[in-house]
């Protein structure tokens, strides 16, 4: 039996609670960006207190939870030759439409907030395709 157990902080929670449209997103390359169409620019991300979470748009609804913590990442730093941390923080979507066949599952290795907690800057890393993911308040 596996026992997951989360818990979120309040000022991270206080601050993702609410509606948020996908703005854009792109894939960071050596020299630029490459923008891509994630689907989800036409709805809006609802993340209530509880924990709940929801997407409407295009006709549909699709409802489950959303989960957001701190933790701290480990790696090698080639330049010093040590290992080094630094704190980061996930963000995991996850909603379904059964009826619809429908189902979106984002998890984001770290976000930041910008202007004033009005936007979301996500990231998901992959080796040399990382993708950025902007969401705004609405």
């Amino acid at each position: 039996m596996i026992l997951f157990v989360s818990g979120c902080s309040k000022n991270l929670e206080d601050r993702l609670i609410g509606s948020w449209q996908m703005k854009q997103a792109w894939r960071q390359q050596l020299f630029g960006r490459d923008y891509f169409q994630t689907g989800y620019e036409n709805g809006i991300f609802t993340f209530s207190e509880n924990g709940d979470a929801s997407f409407t748009g295009n006709g549909d609804t699709l409802t489950g939870y959303w989960r957001a913590d701190r933790y701290n990442q480990t790696y090698y730093n080639n330049g010093t030759g040590d290992p080094e941390s630094r704190s980061m923080k996930f963000l995991r979507i996850s909603v379904v439409n059964f009826q619809q066949n429908r189902r979106i599952e984002l998890e984001f290795d770290d976000f930041r907030f910008r202007d004033n907690w009005q936007e979301i800057r996500a990231e998901q890393y992959s080796l040399g395709n990382d993708r950025i993911y902007e969401l705004i308040r609405k």
